[in-house]
């Protein structure tokens, strides 16, 4: 297995594991008090825990990083909106816009890896 495929791998089982403790965050959130910017959390993290799901697969075989790129970079630009959305609407909290960042750059990790990945498969 290549570096960057490992750092993918990495990356992607961090952004899965991260990603399912971020979901639970939400969802006490959202427990403690029912609130958009919480719905935003649990949505954002469900979307950074399939990225890191896929780019931990995908890992195996490198050669399909390329497929993984649009999707990647789809679920990042996802949750960035939700965070965006979690600074405009969280009228001063702060555990949602923590949440959302943090739910934010697993996604971004995992697509920097799977860039990573696609441009190491491409230069074979």
């Amino acid at each position: 297995m290549s570096p960057e495929a490992k750092r993918l791998k990495v990356s992607g089982i961090v952004a899965l594991i991260a990603g399912c403790a971020c979901v639970a965050a939400g969802i006490v959130l959202a427990v403690l008090g029912i609130d958009i910017t919480d719905l935003f959390v649990v949505a954002a993290s469900v979307v950074a825990l399939l990225a890191g799901a896929r780019g931990a697969r995908v890992a195996n075989v490198p050669s399909n990083a390329p497929k993984l790129m649009g999707p990647s970079t789809g679920a990042t630009v996802a949750t960035g909106a939700l965070c965006a959305g979690d600074i405009a609407l969280g009228n001063g909290q702060v555990a949602p816009v923590v949440v959302g960042a943090v739910a934010f750059v697993l996604a971004l990790l995992v697509t920097v890896a799977t860039a990573a990945v696609k441009k190491s498969v491409e230069t074979v």
